[in-house]
């Protein structure tokens, strides 16, 4: 549960929180959405957002595609989904409050999908969290964050150069990923995202300039059978790191002072 103080930022650059459940893949997915989908709508996911993913690989061979089933269930404002495959459930949401209604409402959408087929056996449990940096006039994204993040720097670079850093580490739940990555094409989203119909947060990125991600993943592999309380446990751990390591490791006290 919580160890620290919350910190409510009244002016968050969070634009996205997601935890990602994967789980033993279970073949008749199919059968037990329409179960699924029935209780989710109840549970405040009426949107019936699914659709063929396409994935694409590299071989021997060269490049092939497939298509691969993949069901979203969205809250009536878009801002928040569900995600189903056969390998894997995701709760995403651009409308961030608090953790305690996250995790709760995490925790109906995983035990709904473990009540539908009868158990599911949990192999991993990823929490993410990504801000979207977009400094005041007259300042840039390094007064935001600290120099661990700054990434390589040379008097051969012109204004235009885009940074990527990524620093993965155990920690005593898991593992960690940090990543700063950037754009200049306006989005606080990250690429990888999966889904094009949540709707961003409204924000001021703007084409042209530089937006600068935040990214930090943490995620803890298992071989569990689920269990709602051991789970909530667990979430919170994942969340209370990632608490840290943006309040005291990444972002600047100048950042906590604007957002705040």
């Amino acid at each position: 549960m919580r160890k620290r103080t919350k910190l409510k930022l009244a002016k968050s650059p969070l634009s996205l929180v997601l935890c990602q459940v994967r789980f033993s893949p279970l073949m008749a997915i199919a059968e037990y959405i329409p179960k699924v989908q029935d209780q989710l709508r109840r549970s405040g996911y009426p949107v019936n957002a699914s659709g063929p993913i396409h994935e694409f690989q590299l071989g021997p061979a060269g490049a092939s595609a497939r298509a691969r089933a993949y069901w979203e269930f969205m809250g009536k404002d878009r801002r928040s989904s569900v995600v189903v495959t056969e390998g894997f459930m995701v709760l995403q949401t651009t409308a961030y409050d608090d953790f305690e209604t996250f995790v709760d409402q995490l925790k109906t959408a995983v035990s709904t999908l473990d009540e539908a087929v009868g158990g599911l056996l949990i192999q991993r449990v990823g929490l993410r969290y990504v801000d979207a940096i977009i400094p005041k006039e007259g300042e840039t994204w390094r007064e935001y964050v600290k120099p661990c993040l700054h990434g390589f720097e040379s008097s051969l670079f012109k204004d235009r150069v885009l940074r990527l850093h990524q620093t993965v580490a155990n920690t005593a739940v898991g593992t960690m990923l940090v990543r700063l990555h950037q754009n200049l094409d306006g989005n606080v989203l990250p690429p990888d995202l999966g889904t094009r119909a949540l709707l961003a947060p409204t924000t001021e990125a703007k084409k042209g300039e530089t937006t600068t991600l935040l990214d930090i993943d943490h995620f803890h592999r298992c071989e569990d059978a689920y269990d709602p309380e051991r789970f909530e446990q667990l979430a919170w751990k994942l969340k209370e790191a990632a608490y840290e390591i943006f309040a005291d490791n990444v972002v600047t006290e100048h950042a906590l002072k604007v957002w705040s």
